[in-house]
């Protein structure tokens, strides 16, 4: 078996644990379907949408904390948003910063924000807890539409 067959293998395996079966094989159907959605612009404004939604319960904050981001954790909960919605998505940080009503700076920033805070998981357990929550369930939630 080549190399590149076996580290395929390990990543399908990976990728299988770390979101559940059902899941995993719901996103690599719509993935792989060969029709994509003719309005990706509708596809990125629900995604964006459902994470400021599921965001707000994740990380136990109210509509007015996230929108003022003030606290810690309404911050946190920003920079969460930012970062999945570009690895998802695959938009700019500019265009990130428009479904999310940010400025490309601010988008940038956020993004930058949460890849440190993920990079330093041991320190941030708290944060990187509720991130994988809020990322199983967006998968789950790209699975289904």
């Amino acid at each position: 078996m080549s190399s590149i067959t076996e580290e395929f293998n390990e990543r399908l395996e990976a990728f299988v644990q770390k979101y559940g079966l059902k899941n995993a094989s719901g996103l690599l159907e719509v993935l792989t379907r060969q029709k994509m959605p003719k309005n990706m612009a509708a596809r990125n404004r629900l995604m964006s949408d459902f994470l400021q939604l599921e965001v707000l319960k994740t990380f136990e904050i109210t509509l007015e904390e996230y929108r003022e981001n003030r606290i810690k954790s309404a911050k946190e909960a920003r920079w969460a948003v930012v970062h999945l919605l570009r690895a998802f998505t695959h938009l700019s940080h500019r265009r990130v910063g428009n479904l999310l009503l940010l400025s490309y700076r601010a988008a940038r920033y956020a993004h930058d924000k949460c890849i440190e805070l993920i990079e330093v998981g041991k320190f941030e357990k708290d944060f990187n807890a509720r991130y994988t929550e809020l990322e199983e369930k967006l998968v789950a939630f790209i699975a289904k539409i």
